[in-house]
Order: C-alpha cells, then structure tokens, then sequence
C-alpha cells in the first residue's frame, strides 16, 4: 500500500517516518489494504500517532533544555577562564600611567589649575587662539579632555579613560587651550603658556 492510498483510505496524512511503521503493521495484518485501513482507524491508530508525536515534542524539548544548559555550563566556565586569562595578561604587562611627552603634562597642568588660573569660555579662547596663531575663528573648536593613557612593559599604549581639562587664563605667559582645527587635517593643538604646539595622540 501506497502512503497516498492510506491517506485516501483514512483521511489522516502521517509523515514518511510515521508511515514506515504503519506500513510495518499492515504487512503483518491479516486482510487487504481497506480492512487495515478500516482497523487502524477504528482502534485509535491516528491517536497513537498524534500521541507518539506529543512524547516526540517533548523528548526532542527536554533535550533541547539539557543542551542549553550544557553549553550554557560551557559558557560560564570559558567566561571565567577568558577572565582568568585577562587578569594573568594584565599583570604580565604591567601597566603603568602614561603621557606622551611632547604634550603638556597633567602635572604643569594642575599647577596652573591649582594657582587658581581663570576657566575661559569657548568664545573667549578660540578669540584667543585665532587672535594669537591666525586660525580661522569658525573652524575652531574647543577640547575639553584628553585621553587617559597607560603603557606596558612591552611599550605598548592603550587609552584607559579620559582627563578633564578647562581652558585656562592666568597670564599670557602662562595659560592652558586644547583645540581642533577643522579643514587642517582635524589637527590637534595646545596652546600652553602662550606657545602653540601639535597635540601628540
């Protein structure tokens, strides 16, 4: 018997797995195809296959679950050991703050912070920088921070953070502005104690 005609002959449509097994109870049923058909119907045979297929969803979700939680498990433990890793990889580098040293220094910086040197505003300090180097007032903008560095043993630099810093006006011999030049290659520069200087990142 064809799958098409058991389907025609019960009105129930089995998958091909599902019907390999029915066809294996028809070939071991004593009549012909009609009366199989007729028998399977009548003693609960599209049942048993809708709850075969139930305990099939439910095998295959449990399953399901378990290996979630086993690659979940997996996940947890190549967390820890990535983490592990990292925390050996950062002592083996040991890191330690770091400034290029063709920039102004947060040192000298805070000292004329701390000597209580006046905030300019953005307007007032690029006037300042336009007056002073020549930019182009509109293509100047002002920075507020500048990145907060680290350096391993092997030289190597990573930006950590960011460091506030004000544009500031005690005299004309010593102040304090960080900015950008747009149209000039996006350069940036510090004027520091009145003296302009490339910002070095």
């Amino acid at each position: 018997m064809m799958i098409h005609e058991f389907t025609d002959l019960t009105g129930f449509e089995p998958s091909v797995e599902e019907y390999a097994e029915i066809e294996e109870q028809y070939y071991a049923f004593d009549g012909d195809k009609r009366a199989f058909c007729n028998h399977f119907v009548r003693n609960g045979g599209v049942q048993k296959v809708y709850d075969k297929r139930l305990e099939t969803i439910e095998r295959l979700r449990s399953e399901k679950m378990e290996t979630e939680k086993a690659l979940q498990q997996i996940i947890k433990e190549k967390d820890a050991l990535i983490a592990s890793l990292k925390k050996d990889l950062e002592k083996e580098q040991e890191w330690q703050p770091y400034e290029d040293e063709h920039n102004v220094s947060q040192a000298d910086y805070e000292k004329l912070e701390q000597a209580g040197a006046r905030e300019l505003t953005d307007e007032e300090a690029a006037d300042m920088i336009s007056s002073e180097f020549g930019f182009d007032r509109t293509k100047i903008t002002i920075i507020h921070e500048i990145p907060k560095e680290e350096i391993s043993r092997h030289r190597r630099v990573r930006t950590v953070g960011t460091i506030q810093r004000k544009a500031l006006f005690e005299a004309w011999d010593w102040n304090y502005i960080r900015f950008n030049v747009k149209g000039n290659a996006s350069r940036a520069y510090e004027m520091s104690n009145g003296e302009l200087q490339q910002y070095w990142a």
